[in-house]
């Protein structure tokens, strides 16, 4: 009998650490990654500069309204009246989004590329998944307007890049403008779906343990970081949603229905094929680049 309670207790204890592990630990750890990491190794040893594509540019550090230190690219010179911020996504950095800042500045707009918080060269304790980084953002348009004082400004980016640039877009009326690439719709809906794809589970109850602890690491409630909302916040102002027909991270639905939450009916939906998630320009640039120019112009006539 006595090895039965043994056992018994052993069991025991053995679920109660299981289970603690996997409804705490686990998701706390996840969490702690997901926020305290920054641009990927690999990405860290990128060193192309705007000068590899014939550019001149101007190193830049400016500060979010928080005090976060970000440093930047600014591609001026541009003849069109219309400066652009442009923002990467998750564990990227500026570098990412070299190659769409290039063209844009080939067609005459002026270039804002970044880092945001804790990413590339900028400070930041905290990665928010683009809570925070709409902060960047702002900051951006700030900088690009004591650049270009009588410039109308638009926002650009990918993934985390186009979530927080959506976001600041709906608090700030610089940006007249949002081209977002690969967008995701809230926090909410992106941890349950990124748990379905890559681990085949409910978003019940590990999601909830994840959302919670990675709004309690960023700072925020999760209740305020919706995307869908903030694009119906924006009114009457043309957006640009860029999705690939392979993306399984932000598949094409979740671009159509922030697409469709726009109120304005100058918004655009363009769909690359064969693109997988922010590999829009990768795939078909010639495609990429006459959607977002094509857009642009019709939000901005030449002057």
């Amino acid at each position: 009998m006595r090895i039965f309670r043994v056992m018994k207790w052993f069991f025991g204890i053995a679920f109660a650490v299981v289970f603690v592990f996997v409804f705490a630990v686990a998701p706390y750890l996840l969490a702690w990654l997901v926020t305290s990491a920054g641009t990927r190794p690999p990405d860290r040893r990128l060193t192309s500069t705007p000068a590899d594509f014939g550019l001149d540019y101007e190193e830049v550090s400016f500060r979010a309204a928080d005090g976060t230190p970000l440093k930047g690219w600014y591609l001026g010179g541009g003849n069109r009246g219309v400066s652009i911020s442009c923002a990467h996504g998750l564990f990227r950095s500026r570098r990412e989004v070299l190659d769409r800042g290039q063209f844009l500045r080939a067609a005459g707009y002026n270039v804002l590329l970044f880092d945001s918080r804790r990413h590339g060269e900028s400070g930041g304790e905290r990665v928010t998944l683009g809570y925070k980084e709409r902060l960047d953002v702002e900051a951006a348009f700030r900088a690009l307007k004591e650049r270009a004082p009588g410039d109308e400004v638009a926002a650009f980016g990918v993934s985390m890049g186009a979530a927080a640039s959506l976001l600041a877009a709906s608090e700030s009326k610089d940006a007249r403008a949002v081209v977002a690439d690969s967008s995701f719709i809230s926090i909410d809906h992106t941890i349950a779906h990124h748990l379905k794809l890559f681990f085949g589970l409910p978003r019940f109850p590990l999601g909830d343990e994840l959302l919670f602890f990675i709004s309690w690491r960023g700072g925020f409630r999760a209740s305020d970081f919706d995307i869908e909302k903030a694009v119906r916040a924006m009114g009457e102002r043309p957006l640009l949603f860029i999705a690939g027909s392979k993306d399984e991270r932000m598949p094409v639905e979740t671009q159509r229905r922030l697409f469709e939450a726009s109120k304005s009916p100058r918004s655009k939906f363009l769909v690359i094929e064969g693109a997988g998630h922010g590999a829009g320009y990768r795939t078909d640039p010639e495609t990429y680049k006459e959607g977002v120019l094509g857009f642009l112009a019709g939000v901005f006539p030449t002057p």
